[in-house]
C-alpha cells in the first residue's frame, strides 16, 4: 500500500523517469527545446512531423479516406490512398461532425479518419499503445490536450490517438447505410497500425488499445468483434458502459426511426444527408428527453443514449459481453475499472444534484424492475443522503460499474488474465451548488497520460491533482503494456481482487459487493 499527499513524492516508473514525465517539466521543457522537421517513409507515402527532446510528433496522419462526402457518407470506411512527396503531419487534423460546445451548430467533418502518433527518435520494436477517444459516441477529438501522448513516448511507448466517426454517421442504422461505421473507422484505424507502425519504430505484434467512456464501450466491441483477430494483443477499459449496444437490428432500426421521426426525414441516406447542421445539431435536444420516457428507458434497459453499435451478424455477432464470455477475444490480456463516482460527471457541474427528487430514482427502478426500496437501501449504505445524491450514484452504477463488473466476470470465466482498478480520487472542483466533483468520469484521464497541467484536466481536477498519483496510474499502464501485468494480483470471481487508486493506493478484495446485490443487469 502506497499513500501520497498532493504534489509530494514521486512513484510508479522510478525518480528520474517521474520527473521527465512530470506534466509541468514536460511542458515547460517544450518551450525551450528546437522542433525539428523530420520525415519518415510509411507504406503509404513520406510523412513530415516534428521532433523535439526525442520524442518524433504526427498529426492528422490520414488511415482512412473522407467519410463525408455524399457518395460516401454513411457507408463503410475506405483505407487511405497512397500519396505522392512528402504529407505535411505536423499540424492538428480534423475532427468528426459533432455537436459544438460553444455555439448551437455542428462542428468537424471532412477529412477526418485521421490518428496523432508519438515515437520514441530511437524505438525498435517498441510496445505500441492506441487510444480510443470517448464523449458519448456524440463526440470524439484526439486532439484533445489531456491525450497528448509525450509522457508515453518518454517511456519506451509508440502512442498513437485515433478518430472516429460519431453520432448519425457513426453510429445509425439507416435502411440503406452500412452497420457500425464507428466500430468500422476503429478496425480500420488499427489496421493502419499493423501496417505501418514498424515506421515509427513500433511493434505490430505488441499493440494495446485503450480508451475511456464511449471509447473503451467501443473496445469491448473490438474485444468481442472476429474482424479484430491480430491486431492487438492487450486492452484497457476505462469506464466502459459495456452493455450499451443494440441487441439487434430490430431495436437499432426503431431508434433510427425515433430519430428520424423527430427531424421529419425518412431513416435513409438520403433523408439524413437533407439535414442541414443547424438542423443536426437539435438532435441533442431529442436526445435528452429520452432520459425521462419510462418507454425508451425500458426499451433500452435502463441506458437512454440513441447512438450505440448493434449486432449485425458481421462486425458484431452476439452482445460483446455475451461473446467475451464465449471466449471471443481468448489469449487477450485485459484491465477493466472505473471512477468510484462516475455519474457526478453529469449533475454536479451543472447543479443538477441538488435538483433531482425521489421521482427520478422511482421511474428508473419502475423502468428496470428492481426493489422498490433501493433508494432507502443505498441510503442506509452510505451511498448519498439526498435523492439527487442517490440518483447520482445509481445511475454511475448502472451504466458504468456494473458493466465494468459483468466485463470482468465474463472474462476471467473465460480464461482470460483480468486486472480490476477503480478510480477513487476525488476532485475538489465545484460544481454550481458547490458541490465537488469527487471521483467522477474522465477525471482519471489526465492522471493516465500524466497531462494533469493541460487546461481540460485543471478543469476537471483542480490545480493540484496529485502527480504521484499519475505516476502510479501511468505507470501501472506503461507495464501493462510492455509486459502484460500491470502490478497487482488479476481478478477472478473469487477473491475479486482490484486496485484502488487514491491518495492512498491499496488493493482490495470485492469492493462491489453492495452494488452487485442491487444493481441486476439485463
Amino acid at each position: 500500500m502506497q499513500t501520497f499527499s498532493r504534489r509530494s513524492f514521486l512513484y510508479g516508473t522510478g525518480a528520474a523517469f517521474a520527473a521527465l514525465s512530470a506534466p509541468g517539466v514536460l511542458r515547460a521543457a517544450a518551450a525551450d527545446v528546437t522542433h525539428t522537421p523530420v520525415e519518415v517513409s510509411t507504406p503509404l507515402g513520406r510523412l513530415r512531423g516534428l521532433e523535439a527532446d526525442g520524442i518524433r510528433v504526427f498529426r492528422g496522419v490520414p488511415f482512412g479516406e473522407d467519410p463525408y462526402v455524399a457518395e460516401r457518407r454513411f457507408l463503410a470506411p475506405l483505407k487511405a490512398k497512397p500519396w505522392t512527396g512528402v504529407l505535411d503531419a505536423t499540424k492538428p487534423g480534423a475532427i468528426p461532425l459533432q455537436p459544438d460546445r460553444k455555439t448551437p451548430s455542428m462542428i468537424g467533418g471532412g477529412n477526418a479518419l485521421v490518428l496523432n502518433l508519438w515515437a520514441p527518435k530511437e524505438a525498435k520494436n517498441a510496445p505500441v499503445m492506441v487510444w480510443i477517444p470517448g464523449g458519448g459516441s456524440t463526440r470524439c477529438d484526439n486532439n484533445d490536450p489531456r491525450f497528448d501522448g509525450t509522457a508515453f513516448a518518454k517511456d519506451g511507448i509508440v502512442l498513437v490517438t485515433i478518430n472516429y466517426r460519431v453520432n448519425v454517421d457513426g453510429f445509425l442504422k439507416l435502411e440503406d447505410g452500412d452497420a457500425d461505421n464507428g466500430l468500422r473507422d476503429m478496425i480500420l484505424g488499427l489496421e493502419w497500425v499493423r501496417d505501418n507502425i514498424a515506421a515509427f519504430g513500433g511493434d505490430p505484434k505488441c499493440v494495446t488499445v485503450f480508451g475511456q467512456s464511449a471509447g473503451a464501450t467501443h473496445i469491448t466491441s473490438l474485444l468481442a468483434s472476429p474482424k479484430t483477430k491480430g491486431l492487438f494483443r492487450r486492452a484497457i477499459l476505462q469506464s466502459p458502459s459495456a452493455i450499451a449496444q443494440w441487441t439487434n437490428e430490430e431495436e437499432a432500426r426503431t431508434a433510427t426511426k425515433r430519430l428520424a421521426d423527430f427531424f421529419g426525414v425518412a431513416p435513409t441516406r438520403e433523408g439524413f444527408m437533407s439535414l442541414t447542421n443547424e438542423k443536426l445539431f437539435t438532435f441533442g435536444k431529442f436526445v435528452g428527453s429520452l432520459a425521462s420516457d419510462p418507454e425508451w428507458l425500458a426499451f433500452s434497459h435502463g441506458n437512454s443514449a440513441l447512438f450505440k453499435p448493434y449486432v449485425d451478424g458481421e462486425v458484431l455477432k452476439a452482445r460483446p459481453v455475451d461473446a467475451l464470455l464465449a471466449g471471443a477475444a481468448a489469449g487477450v490480456e485485459v484491465i477493466v475499472g472505473c471512477t468510484r463516482e462516475e455519474w457526478r460527471n453529469y449533475t454536479v457541474p451543472s447543479g443538477a444534484i441538488d435538483k433531482i427528487g425521489p421521482e427520478a430514482t422511482e421511474r428508473l427502478v419502475r423502468a428496470m424492475g428492481w426493489d422498490a426500496k433501493l433508494l432507502d437501501r443505498y441510503r442506509a449504505a452510505g451511498h448519498g443522503s439526498t435523492p439527487g445524491e442517490i440518483f447520482t450514484r445509481i445511475q454511475g452504477d448502472l451504466i458504468f460499474r456494473m458493466p465494468a463488473n459483468r466485463t470482468l466476470e465474463n472474462l476471467s470465466k473465460a480464461g482470460n488474465r483480468v486486472w480490476a482498478y477503480s478510480f477513487d480520487w476525488k476532485s475538489p472542483v465545484l460544481g454550481k451548488s458547490g458541490e465537488a466533483r469527487g471521483a467522477a468520469h474522465s477525471n482519471d484521464v489526465a492522471f493516465v497520460f500524466h497531462t494533469l497541467d493541460s487546461k481540460p484536466a485543471i478543469a476537471l481536477n483542480g490545480p493540484d491533482a496529485p502527480t504521484a498519483l499519475a505516476d502510479a496510474m501511468h505507470g501501472a499502464w506503461v507495464r501493462f503494456a510492455k509486459t502484460g501485468n500491470p502490478g497487482w494480483a488479476p481478478f477472478d470471481t473469487n477473491r475479486r481482487m482490484t486496485r484502488l487508486f487514491d491518495i492512498t493506493v491499496k488493493d482490495v478484495s470485492d469492493p462491489w459487493a453492495f452494488e452487485r446485490e442491487w444493481i441486476r443487469l439485463p
